[in-house]
């Protein structure tokens, strides 16, 4: 098991994160192909959406490293400078959405998973957006699948655990739907539903 302290992070803002999307949309490209994504990726499109950090006001991204590798990472973004259906998903409501900062990920690879490395990752996040003085809860969005879905595995822990055990609950009646292409070969519609959390 790896040690907390071997790991070290970079907080990046503004136009820094501009030298680290192509570690980024390795990452994602990457992790997003396992369960419950099953997301199968073009570099392109990753770039693209990823740009919109460098340029998004008070977006952030922090890079986890094992030496001079890029084994983690954190983004997150005013939720009012995401996409629309992200933004539409909150219309029912009672949040503000000029307070609302959204997380877009929190990614590990394999070896790097339940060591307590999302809990460091999650807290430096916190406190950067609480330095912006600006915001009062975070989101993030989670992807719904079945229990018996046949591309689970069988030692799959789901994401919303570690929400939960972190301070996040659920919010009522958001969600939104995209569609993407699975690692099959096939495009499908995914539901995902939204968690909050009150930064104090």
């Amino acid at each position: 098991m790896k040690s907390v302290k071997e790991i070290t992070e970079q907080l990046l803002t503004g136009a820094a994160i501009a030298d680290a999307l192509d570690d980024l949309a390795t990452l994602r490209l990457e992790i997003f192909q396992e369960y419950p994504y099953l997301y199968r990726g073009l570099r392109e499109d990753e770039l693209t959406y990823l740009g919109t950090y460098a340029e998004a006001p008070d977006a952030c991204v922090i890079l986890a490293y094992d030496g001079s590798t890029v084994i983690g990472a954190a983004t997150g973004m005013p939720l009012i400078h995401e996409d629309a259906k992200l933004r539409g998903a909150f219309a029912g409501t009672a949040l503000p959405l000029n307070e609302v900062y959204y997380v877009g990920e929190l990614l590990f690879r394999p070896a790097y998973r339940n060591c307590g490395f999302g809990r460091k990752l999650l807290a430096q996040l916190e406190n950067h957006i609480r330095s912006l003085c600006s915001y009062h809860m975070i989101t993030c969005a989670t992807v719904e699948r079945p229990e018996d879905h046949p591309s689970r595995p069988r030692d799959y822990v789901p994401i919303t655990r570690f929400l939960a055990h972190t301070g996040f609950a659920r919010v009522p009646g958001a969600t939104v739907h995209f569609t993407w292409l699975e690692t099959d070969g096939a495009k499908r519609d995914h539901t995902m539903s939204f968690w909050s959390k009150e930064l104090i």
